[in-house]
């Protein structure tokens, strides 16, 4: 077989993997690297020339496959797309790029006859995207959810496992290099948002703009919020979530997709994925419920989803009209999604009252007649400060819809027992 050529944008930390894993690939010829600064010094060498004008790869008519590692909107989105208007094949890791632009560029490789391979795109080392996207063909897939970023896994299993507060548990994550020195993408969400977006696209054919996917971090768990967790039997988690339901306002079918901290019963496999490692469950209507588990970044295992990527696509180059089999059934049309409010789980309260007699009493009264179901309440103990005596009180509820506790929420807040909520947790149950 002769061998395929490849041209590669960024020698970051995900480039310099797939040069060293590419240098292993006798099929394949890395003919040049594109960089912002040629004089820069890199851990790892190549024999190849590498240059600061990304033209000479898109334009050269020897390079059949361009990989993306520069991360980032701008200006991937353009390199990527200038790359399949040349009909060359891409792969890359840009789950950004994707998650906002997806509609566009899925048709755009359909319309030039070409592909794209994203595997890196979600879960680094994890062969997710494949497994959705060729080997669960038969299955009508119900949901898809887990823990997809290993920065904030880190973070919360630190916190954990140390007893320690939200920034030290940061802090040692940035000094190890599990978290970047702004960690907004990964702590508020937004990383895990976009590859959500990615896998409703392969789930259910459309994917779902970023910013319509409900987002919440863990800048505001704490250390007692951990504790208070693993006494009531649960360890938390960022849980990311993308199922089919229809909107109760509309009627028409949609997906809930969101990305918050969750309440992972301890006996559940996803409460025991630690560390910077990920762990997704798929659901579908044939195989039931899968779990995959596994190293969700790094320059090795990212690297080793974008080589793999070029091997497969490398292969199927000698077969006639292969594009059409690989590109995945994604519409162009972007998806829709559910209400808020209409998502039911059980939730996690802790509040702070005033420390009178009856305040329970009042608590269950407002609850039971939004119809909310309790679990179990508790009185953790009482402190005293300038204004008085506070009660911690932690409610554990049954299934209910979020808007139908937020409404019980609001006329607790009006009553003079009320003093804060504390924590809000919603409570992770195994998708049906």
């Amino acid at each position: 077989m002769a061998r395929v050529v490849l041209g590669l944008i960024g020698f970051g930390t995900v480039g310099s993997g797939v040069v060293q894993l590419l240098s292993h690939q006798k099929s394949l010829n890395l003919k040049k690297i594109a960089v912002l600064d040629s004089n820069k010094e890199r851990a790892v060498k190549t024999v190849c020339p590498v240059t600061t004008n990304v033209n000479e790869i898109i334009e050269d008519p020897e390079i059949e496959i361009v990989i993306e590692a520069m991360g980032g909107e701008h200006p991937a989105l353009e390199y990527i797309r200038g790359a399949l208007e040349r009909r060359k094949h891409v792969v890359t890791a840009n789950k950004e790029v994707l998650a906002k632009y997806g509609p566009e560029l899925f048709a755009l490789a359909r319309q030039k006859g070409v592909a794209i391979f994203f595997e890196a795109s979600v879960a680094g080392g994890i062969p997710l995207i494949s497994t959705m996207n060729k080997g669960l063909e038969a299955n009508e897939i119900a949901a898809v959810t887990g823990i997809l970023n290993g920065t904030t896994n880190f973070i919360l299993s630190s916190m954990e496992s140390k007893g320690e507060s939200y920034d030290a548990a940061l802090k040692q994550a940035q000094q190890l290099g599990f978290a970047e020195a702004d960690p907004t993408n990964d702590v508020d969400g937004h990383d895990v948002a976009y590859k959500l977006s990615i896998l409703s696209a392969l789930a259910y054919e459309r994917f779902i703009k970023p910013q319509d996917i409900f987002r919440e971090g863990i800048r505001n768990v704490t250390a007692q919020d951990m504790a208070h967790a693993k006494e009531f039997g649960y360890r938390i988690k960022l849980i990311g979530t993308s199922r089919l339901a229809k909107d109760v306002t509309s009627g028409d079918s949609a997906c809930d997709v969101r990305v918050h901290p969750m309440l992972v019963p301890l006996d559940h496999p996803l409460a025991n994925v630690s560390g910077s490692s990920n762990g997704i469950l798929v659901n579908g209507h044939a195989v039931g419920e899968i779990l995959m588990v596994g190293p969700g970044a790094g320059s090795l295992p990212t690297a080793s989803a974008v080589v793999g990527d070029t091997i497969n696509l490398a292969s199927a180059l000698q077969l006639p009209d292969f594009a059409t089999y690989f590109q995945p059934n994604i519409r162009s049309e972007w998806g829709n999604v559910v209400s808020v409010g209409s998502w039911s789980c059980p939730f996690f309260l802790r509040i702070l009252v005033s420390d009178t007699a009856g305040v329970i009493g009042q608590i269950g009264t407002i609850l039971g007649a939004h119809k909310i179901s309790l679990a179990s309440i508790v009185q953790k103990g009482v402190q005293k400060d300038e204004h008085g005596a506070s009660a911690e009180i932690i409610i554990m509820t049954q299934s209910t819809k979020e808007q139908t506790l937020r409404d019980a929420i609001a006329e607790m807040q009006k009553c003079s027992f009320f003093k804060s909520m504390e924590s809000l947790f919603r409570v992770f149950e195994a998708p049906v």
